[in-house]
């Protein structure tokens, strides 16, 4: 499979957990969604400005699940799994704002643009960790300039969050 083709798969697979997001949102009640959401992320609660660990855990945790499956030998092709389940909180918990807290600028100018980014990011670090048998033919070249490139792109999309973040809060 060549390069143009494994991107339009990755991006496939977060448009299908976006998706699934949604879908499941439907299924669900409003206690039911507020439940997982604050279990997941209680920032999409806009109950007011999040701390600074509360911004940083949600971006920390996916990247530390896919690096240990990416570790194992058995696991690592289930790292995956952790972007599409990314996605699919990205698609439930942007139906949530959008079909119960009436947050249409909280959506468009925080929500949306900054998990559509960091699940991109977050299936890049899963290309890196675990690259397709089509890479494994090339040159083997060092890993950890191409993570410490991902983790400094996570890192400017986190600051831009937290700017966006305190802009909206300040708006208020």
């Amino acid at each position: 499979m060549n390069r143009s083709f494994q991107i339009i798969y990755f991006f496939l697979i977060i448009a299908i957990g976006f998706i699934g997001g949604i879908l499941l949102l439907q299924l669900s009640t409003v206690e039911q969604a507020e439940w997982l959401i604050r279990k997941m992320d209680s920032r999409v609660l806009l109950q007011g400005k999040p701390s600074i660990w509360q911004s940083l855990l949600p971006v920390v945790i996916p990247f530390a699940v896919v690096s240990l499956l990416a570790s194992h030998s058995y696991l690592r092709h289930v790292a995956r799994i952790v972007v599409v389940l990314k996605s699919a909180f990205f698609g439930y918990s942007a139906g949530y704002l959008i079909d119960t807290q009436n947050a249409f600028w909280s959506y468009a100018a925080w929500w949306f643009p900054f998990q559509l980014l960091y699940s991109i990011v977050l299936m890049v670090f899963c290309i890196v960790l675990v690259p397709e048998p089509v890479y494994a033919v090339r040159k083997k070249l060092p890993i950890l300039p191409r993570v410490i490139v991902v983790l400094g792109a996570t890192l400017v999309i986190l600051c831009g969050e937290l700017l966006a973040i305190h802009f909206i809060y300040k708006l208020k």
